[in-house]
């Protein structure tokens, strides 16, 4: 092979060309091909040499996760390629996590070879897991979860198929994109190509202007119009708008399970994070980029609300089923409709702007009295309160700091602020998102202070061991924080809802969702170079905090917070 190139060299020279940053593998049998392209490559790869940089993930999981949190920040796709079919299974927790939060990624995976007795050079089958490992329909396992599915089958059309794998990846909505590769195909002949890509990734839409119209009707029609949404954040710049709009017409907003920051807590229209306490007087609701803005069965809705949906799908069309009503469905990028609603709403009453704005200002404090309330009480609980690790948590979100948020911290006690500075779990509740995400998110923005903020249910389930030796491989010291009560909060809350006086709360324990006895959490970084430590007295939570943040800025090594907290949340 040195004085060849094959379609693995191809496939790199590609990536590289379309301006793929890191190449992040779980290897197998069917590498071969590739990993002859990099040693080729040598000590070239990423510069210019042959392709990106190439990074071991040691599971599949973590290597999604990470490619999901350099898309959030970047907006740009990085390549992960699988082993067959075993490694794209192992990943579908963490692809169902990035298709429903529409981000970029674009999956590669090996094919069990076709053949049984062409030349072993030309990539036929050598081992013996070669005949267990083949599918009939090996995509068919992930195709509810990516955008668009392929298989490449000819070593001529490499530029082809990457590019438009890319390009649908990148376009309209933004999502994962999935390629297998049989070995045959990946050992055969093909010259690399830094040609320019055929396409453009398509832009953001925007709205029709008769419904901008229609929309800024019934908002300005509204004694009580109230915003809500989940995901604007996902752009800065449509945050800001939001933020514009609804300061400039005084319409208060809910940021509902949000996954980005939308609007600062400090902003004067932003009124809480529960709609429940506010739907049953709103009678105009924009729903902006949020998929469930309440819940049907307990929140209580204005009889005669009328409801607008904007979103590039407001129909959520890829969810089974979503039975909100909706008078007006507007598809379009908030980037670009709230702009051109708030010009079309120019012509609302003065005199309802300034009546609304008390009335906001009013219920906003109410809402701050209950939370500073929470925040009094629990500043010497013991154990640890979960208001008050977020309270000590939101004391180092300096300008710098990106908060990675997976069932950690709740926003209104952290204090954020900043749109492009908050992150949280996708709406799908895949858990083990937040470890791979944080180590993603620093490989985006390496000058940036990332603090991961995860509950000890999906630690397990973020592969730490994997998660931590990549820290220390590739240098990237993050500030991972355990919030640790010994169980899986959200199945305990779920059991209370549902049988409030069940058998299950009468005792002690309630079954299914206790982790006890509890790891050492703080030992596993450790034998990763980090360092970890346990905190259990409130006392000494801020300097634990602040120690752990030096460590983390001035000796760049990874820092895990083992904070045992109460079961309140």
């Amino acid at each position: 092979m040195s004085d060849q190139t094959n379609v693995g060299h191809a496939i790199l020279a590609r990536l590289q060309a379309a301006g793929i940053e890191y190449f992040l593998a779980n290897a197998g049998t069917d590498f071969p091909p590739i990993i002859e392209a990099i040693a080729q490559a040598g000590d070239g790869a990423g510069d210019g040499g042959g392709g990106p940089q190439a990074l071991v993930v040691p599971h599949e999981n973590v290597a999604i996760a990470m490619a999901h949190g350099y898309a959030m920040i970047r907006g740009k796709p990085l390549a992960v390629m699988l082993h067959v079919n075993v490694g794209t299974s192992n990943a579908i927790c963490g692809l169902t996590n990035a298709y429903r939060t529409n981000v970029p990624l674009l999956l590669l995976a090996g094919r069990t070879p076709w053949t049984e007795h062409a030349p072993l050079s030309a990539g036929t089958r050598s081992r013996h897991i070669h005949w267990a490992q083949e599918m009939f329909d090996q995509a068919g396992m992930l195709r509810e979860l990516v955008k668009w599915d392929y298989e490449l089958r000819a070593p001529g059309e490499v530029d082809v198929v990457l590019d438009r794998a890319i390009t649908i990846a990148e376009s309209d909505i933004p999502g994962p994109v999935y390629l297998s590769i049989p070995r045959e195909v990946l050992a055969a002949p093909a010259m690399p190509s830094s040609a320019p890509r055929r396409a453009a990734p398509t832009g953001v839409a925007h709205p029709d202007p008769e419904q901008i119209t229609h929309a800024a009707g019934i908002l300005m029609a509204a004694e009580n119009p109230l915003i809500i949404t989940a995901d604007v954040g996902r752009s800065v710049k449509a945050a800001g708008h939001l933020a514009e709009l609804a300061e400039r017409y005084a319409i208060p907003v809910i940021t509902h399970v949000p996954r980005y920051l939308c609007l600062g807590n400090d902003h004067p229209m932003h009124l809480d994070y529960e709609a429940s306490p506010h739907l049953a007087k709103a009678d105009a609701v924009l729903v902006l980029d949020c998929d469930v803005p309440w819940i049907p069965a307990t929140d209580p809705v204005y009889p005669d609300a009328r409801v607008i949906h904007m979103a590039p799908d407001p129909l959520f069309s890829r969810y089974p089923i979503r039975g909100y009503p909706s008078n007006l469905s507007i598809a379009a990028d908030a980037a670009a409709a709230l702009p051109l609603l708030a010009e079309a709403m120019a012509g609302t009453d003065a005199g309802k702007i300034g009546k609304r704005r008390l009335a906001v200002a009013a219920a906003r404090q109410a809402v701050r009295d209950k939370w500073q309330g929470i925040r009094d009480g629990a500043r010497n609980a013991d154990p640890i309160h979960p208001a008050w690790l977020a309270q000590c948590v939101g004391e180092h979100l300096g300008e710098d700091t990106i908060l990675v948020n997976e069932m950690g911290v709740v926003p209104q006690h952290a204090g954020i602020n900043r749109p492009g500075r908050y992150f949280g779990p996708s709406p799908a509740g895949g858990l083990g998102w937040g470890l791979g995400a944080a180590l993603g998110a620093k490989m985006a923005a390496p000058d940036d202070m990332i603090v991961a903020t995860v509950g000890d249910g999906s630690y397990f389930f973020g592969n730490p061991m994997a998660a931590h030796y990549c820290a220390r491989a590739y240098d990237l010291p993050v500030l991972f924080i355990v919030v640790n009560n010994h169980g899986w909060g959200a199945v305990r809350r779920a059991t209370k809802a549902m049988y409030p006086d069940g058998k299950a709360l009468g005792g002690n324990d309630i079954p299914l969702s206790r982790l006890e006895p509890a790891p050492d959490y703080e030992q596993i970084v450790a034998a990763c170079g980090g360092y970890g430590e346990k905190v259990t007295d409130p006392d000494k939570l801020q300097d634990a905090l602040a120690r752990a943040v030096k460590m983390v800025r001035e000796e760049r090594r990874q820092v895990l917070l083992n904070v045992v907290v109460s079961e309140v949340t």
